[in-house]
């Protein structure tokens, strides 16, 4: 617990946030909705470090919340829904202790129903599939599952493109001038923007990880391939949460394990050498 609180940080435009709204009267609107953020994140967090996760950072935003990890894709799927549905499944005990409160006349009705109200918009917005919100990252969750990691990221930011642009457009329509909505969709667009940018980054990142994993997938995949694909190509149909094993259509055919691969990816520099070549 100790570790997590090293890693908290605060933005410094949150201080900014935080005197308007002591002078627009607003601070204690402020106040619940940085705790209900705070916890959301908390439960990430915590939840990342009982899987002995990476984490880098909680940071606190003006507009919401990130818990950092330096985790790439090759982790299981049981520990990855569990991260990302932790912040989520916060706000259903937060909306049943506030209604149980109300329920029996304690604390303030005020006070409990607009935590109540906050909880419910901070959850279902964060439900959303467009990235990085953690509907975006159960999207691509499910799309690793019937893709290649690869084209399963370049996949998911083109739908949440997609999505986001269309709840720009409706904000923009029905809300013109409802600063919040605008700040939080210009986040959104730039995170997109930097998502787009770094995909060779983690797609590199998601090799390295498998090259020097300690423990291995359990499940086997087969990849076939032609002698003339390159080693860089036949990288790109990995799929996360499998061990691969690669055929090669020579004569004699030949097999070769993804270890061997991503081998010569990196120690190499094989990345556009054809298999038939490596091996011969």
């Amino acid at each position: 617990m100790w570790k997590l609180f090293t890693l908290l940080k605060i933005n410094p435009l949150l201080w900014i946030v935080a005197i308007v709204s002591v002078m627009t009267g607003h601070f204690r609107e402020f106040l619940i909705l940085f705790i209900v953020i705070f916890i959301h994140e908390l439960g990430h967090a915590m939840t990342a470090l009982f899987f002995k996760w990476r984490l880098v950072k909680v940071e606190m935003l003006p507009f919401g919340g990130v818990a950092e990890m330096d985790e790439y894709g090759n982790r299981p799927y049981r520990e990855e829904l569990s991260v990302i549905l932790a912040g989520p499944l916060q706000h259903v005990w937060m909306i049943v202790g506030s209604l149980f409160l109300m329920q029996f006349g304690i604390g303030d009705p005020f006070i409990l129903n607009l935590f109540v109200s906050i909880n419910w918009m901070i959850l279902l917005f964060n439900l959303l599939p467009i990235w990085p919100l953690d509907g975006g990252k159960l999207l691509f969750l499910c799309l690793t599952v019937l893709f290649p990691y690869k084209k399963a990221k370049s996949h998911m930011l083109i739908l949440s493109s997609v999505l986001l642009l269309t709840f720009f457009s409706g904000c923009m329509l029905l809300f013109p001038f409802h600063m919040n909505l605008l700040i939080v969709s210009s986040f959104l667009l730039y995170a997109h923007y930097v998502e787009w940018k770094h995909q060779p980054y983690v797609y590199v990142r998601f090799l390295l990880e498998r090259l020097n994993a300690i423990q291995k997938p359990t499940k086997k995949k087969v990849l076939t391939v032609d002698p003339t694909e390159t080693v860089g190509s036949v990288l790109s149909t990995l799929y996360k949460g499998y061990e691969h094993e690669v055929h090669i259509k020579s004569d004699p055919p030949y097999v070769c394990k993804e270890k061997e691969l991503l081998t010569a990816y990196f120690k190499q520099s094989a990345k556009t050498c054809a298999i038939q070549d490596l091996f011969r």
